[in-house]
Order: C-alpha cells, then structure tokens, then sequence
C-alpha cells in the first residue's frame, strides 16, 4: 500500500510539473477510483461487479478525454474568425487584419495582441500536422 502511495504521489508530481494535473484533475480522479474500486471488487471475486465498474471507469476516462481534443483551436479560430481546419496561409491573412485593430500602436491593447498571436501559432500548428499527415497518407 505505501507503495502504491508514492507511486501516486510521483505520478501528481509528474503530472503537476507538465501542467496537466489540474485540467484533468476530474477525469484522473475518477477514472482512478473506478479503477481501485474496480480492482478490489475483482481481488474479492465478484468479478461481474468489477468487470462493470472497470468498463464505467473506462468510460468516465474516454468521455472526459472527448473535450480536451480540440486543445483550443475552437477559441483560436473564433478569435481570429476562421475555422479550425483552416489552411496557413488563411491563418496568417485573418491574424494580419486582426492585428491592424489589436495592436497596441494602433490603439489595441498587449494583451489582445499577445491573445491573437497565440492563437495564430496554435492554428498554424495544427496546420502543418495535417499537411503533414496529407503528406505521410499519401505515401
């Protein structure tokens, strides 16, 4: 058991450092008491209970896991006014004229212009992972 505790303890840590205790911190917790609770009906021989628990633990783990996939790009795209799937190029052209209104020489705010920025660098990511996984597709 204390075992199990300082491998909990070093996974939080873990988890902490990267920055993705706290966003998941609902789906992590109950996916992890699904799975103690599934794993002590199992050592106890009800088996069908645990089987049950298991597989509700499973899907507490998948269905918080469906909002994190975007990672964002829905609120960059709103931002600068283009869709998530959008190509570079149309990224770059809608960040440029967003940037004409929020940069702070031209009476926008740092804060806006930071905002947009972000928002252009996550979007053109995204980008170039799927023209390169066009690329890796048609190989």
């Amino acid at each position: 058991m204390g075992l199990a505790l300082i491998a909990v303890g070093l996974l939080a840590w873990w988890l902490h450092r990267q920055g993705l205790l706290i966003p998941n911190i609902i789906r992590l917790g109950g996916a992890a008491a699904a799975g103690l609770l599934a794993f002590r009906l199992l050592t106890t021989g009800r088996v069908l209970a645990g089987g049950a628990v298991a597989a509700i633990g499973i899907g507490w783990w998948l269905w918080h896991a469906r909002d994190r996939r975007d990672d964002g790009l829905a609120d960059a795209a709103r931002l600068l006014n283009v869709a998530t799937d959008a190509p570079s190029e149309a990224v770059w052209q809608a960040w440029r004229q967003a940037m004409t209104r929020a940069h702070p020489d031209a009476g926008g705010s740092e804060a806006e212009a930071k905002a947009l920025t972000a928002a252009r660098d996550l979007l053109i990511a995204a980008a170039e992972k799927r023209r390169e996984a066009d690329g890796a597709g048609g190989l």
